[in-house]
Formats: C-alpha cells, structure tokens, sequence
C-alpha cells in the first residue's frame, strides 16, 4: 500500500511541475542559425556583408569582424511590424562588444540611424548568454543616446518591415557615439538564435533547440548523481501479548468442576440417589 501512495505522490508532483512551465512558444519570426538550417539562404541578399565573415557550425554562425563596422542583411519581410515587438538573442559574446544592432527597414524606409534598435550584451563572456528586448523601447533609447540624428519620441519600429540589417558586435566609439561599431579585426562572437515575438510572455517561454538539449542534460545529470532514498520498509504489526493469566471460570464451569471434585473425592463409592 505504501508504494502505490509512494508512486502516487511522485506522479502529482511531476503533473505540478508540468503545469507550472510554460507552453513553449513558437516565434512569429526565427533566425535560427546553424548547420542545416538555410538561413545563409536569406542572408546578403539586401546588403551585402561589410567587413564581416560568418560561417556554421552545428547550431550556431560565428560571426568574425574583419574592421570597423560589420554587418550583413537578413532578409525576412513581414506586413506588420506589431507581430516582432519582443525579440530574443542566444549569444556566445567573446568579443568586446556590448550590442547587437537591428536595422529595420521599416515602411519602405532607407536605413539613416533612427531604424537602430540596440540588444545589449555582455562583453567578453565564456558562457551562452539570452536576452529579451522590446524593440519600439529599445529603438527610441538607442536613437536618443547613441545615433547622431534628431531625437525620436515615436518608434521607427511600425508598419511594414522589409529586411534587417544585423550587426553582430557594436561597442561604443571613445567620444561617446556610435562610430561605426568600433570594433577591430579578429572579434567575434556565436550566435545561436534571434527570435522574434508579439509578446513578452512567448519570448520567456520559448526555448531553442539547443537549449533545451542542454536543459535535458542537465537534468539527466542531476538526476544521476542524486543519491538514492531507500523506500522505507513496511512496518511489522505490532505483536498482541498473550495473556497468561488464566481466565475466571463461568457459572456453568463451577458447577462442572465442583462435580468432578466430587467424584475424585468420593473415588469408586459414589452413588447417585435416585428418587423410589
């Protein structure tokens, strides 16, 4: 009985931790990077890459700054930019950069500066990094603090998008501004996926690919290395004492043993007197 309850509690447990994960969303937009993964086919074709070479390795391009300022267009097109308001970068970041830099060419705009949207990153980290932007946020703070253009109040992120301009590593120039990226050559950094969402909620739920190959991992791991409980063994019924005590003779015994007594007593002599 003691192991069904046991089982029990352990299929409760594991439905509550389902049920406390969110769904997995899928993106509404996803450059997914990688070997197998054709996004080169979509890469270039709007502009081509300036000082800049990638390549794939199994789930990620390595992206390799070969001078100031590299970039390369990714070329989705959507018909309403309302649809990628959050996005979502997995990035391996062994370059100097503090950014990743979006351009969108948004309603049959050129790109001049305002169309930036900063991701900002880590510099010079050794482990896989993930970061959620709101881009229309993103896009009016960028502007304002690092593009030498007018000051914007209303996001450059509406209506139609035609394509991106990436910029895989940005760092900020010595006086203060953008110049260009400033980075030099050698830089690099792994990018794993750039995903696209309507909402927050979808980009904190969506996990990659990748990921989640590395969460199973390590959950795997865990669960080897957890030390085994031992199942508790069932308790022997509690033994009832015997009572030695020799129990009273009921009425009907009295009787029955007076009357033997007295045949003992009495021996072969006995005689039942019989009524003439």
């Amino acid at each position: 009985m003691k192991k069904k309850i046991i089982g029990l509690a352990i299929i409760l447990s594991m439905l509550t931790a389902l049920l406390s994960v969110g769904v997995n969303a899928a993106p509404t937009l996803l450059w997914d990077f990688g070997e197998g993964t054709d996004i080169e086919d979509n890469m270039g074709g709007k502009s081509a890459a300036n000082v800049l070479t990638y390549e794939a390795e199994s789930f990620y391009h390595i992206f390799t700054a070969q001078g100031n300022d590299p970039y390369v267009s990714v070329d989705y097109s959507m018909d309403d930019v309302s649809q990628v308001f959050w996005v979502k970068a997995r990035v391996l970041n062994k370059s100097y950069a503090t950014a990743i830099e979006l351009f969108g060419a948004t309603n049959g705009r050129g790109l001049a500066g305002p169309e930036c949207t900063h991701i900002d990153i880590l510099p010079n980290h050794d482990e896989w990094q993930t970061v959620i932007v709101n881009i229309p946020e993103s896009n009016i703070n960028t502007v304002n603090n690092y593009k030498a253009v007018d000051p914007i109040t209303e996001t450059y992120w509406e209506g139609t998008l035609d394509w991106i301009r990436l910029d895989p590593m940005w760092s900020e120039g010595d006086d203060g501004s953008d110049s260009g990226g400033s980075m030099v050559d050698g830089e690099q950094i792994y990018i794993d996926y750039i995903a696209f969402f309507s909402s927050e909620a979808d980009a904190i739920a969506y996990v990659g690919t990748q990921e989640q190959a590395e969460l199973d991992a390590a959950a795997a791991a865990a669960a080897a290395e957890a030390p085994e409980v031992a199942e508790p063994a069932d308790e022997a019924p509690a033994e009832t004492p015997v009572d030695v005590t020799p129990a009273a003779p009921q009425t009907s015994d009295v009787a029955s043993l007076a009357f033997a007594s007295l045949v003992i007593a009495l021996g072969t002599g006995y005689i039942v007197s019989k009524k003439k």
